[in-house]
């Protein structure tokens, strides 16, 4: 099923409210409960696809509270007979996708950069988003290094990227 025709709810956590949620997603959700519960569980995708199934075609909400939601997965999986994995069933909003190309096509000097991304992703944990998908790591790391290619500048500024992530916890 291509998601991107999909027209499923918002899912809203207080103030946060993301359209951006996928099988993968759910997918790893449903892995982690399973792993956390001490059972395999093969059939991550089948699950993911009928709960995004119902959510893209049959669910008449626009905006679906998060704790609503786990609520209704976690009566889906007693229902199939995986009552241990939603019992451990953790409530997670989905990664928050960050396009690193676009915010240092609007800052291009790398202190101004690195700043920015810092305050984004202060706010992002203030309000609980704590996973995030970056896009744009490569292009970002040729505006950073003022390059239209990769030589070993750009590779510098792709090094300096990837070790401010990483100390930022991501």
């Amino acid at each position: 099923m291509n998601t991107t025709d999909a027209r499923h709810p918002y899912l809203q956590n207080g103030e946060c409210i993301t359209s951006d949620y996928d099988c993968e997603w759910l997918e790893r959700v449903l892995h982690n409960a399973a792993e956390q519960a001490g059972i395999h569980l093969p059939c991550e995708h089948e699950v993911a696809q009928g709960v995004l199934r119902y959510m893209d075609h049959y669910c008449p909400l626009r905006t679906v509270p998060l704790r609503y939601f786990f609520a209704r997965l976690r009566s889906v999986l007693r229902e199939i007979g995986l009552p241990r994995i939603a019992d451990a069933l953790q409530e997670q909003l989905p990664p928050v996708s960050i396009p690193l190309d676009t915010l240092a096509g609007k800052n291009p000097l790398p202190l101004f950069f690195y700043t920015d991304l810092k305050h984004r992703m202060d706010d992002l944990r203030r309000r609980g988003l704590t996973t995030y998908r970056f896009s744009g790591v490569h292009r970002c790391s040729l505006v950073l290094g003022k390059r239209r290619r990769s030589c070993p500048t750009q590779r510098r500024a792709l090094r300096e990227l990837e070790t401010f992530l990483a100390i930022q916890g991501i």
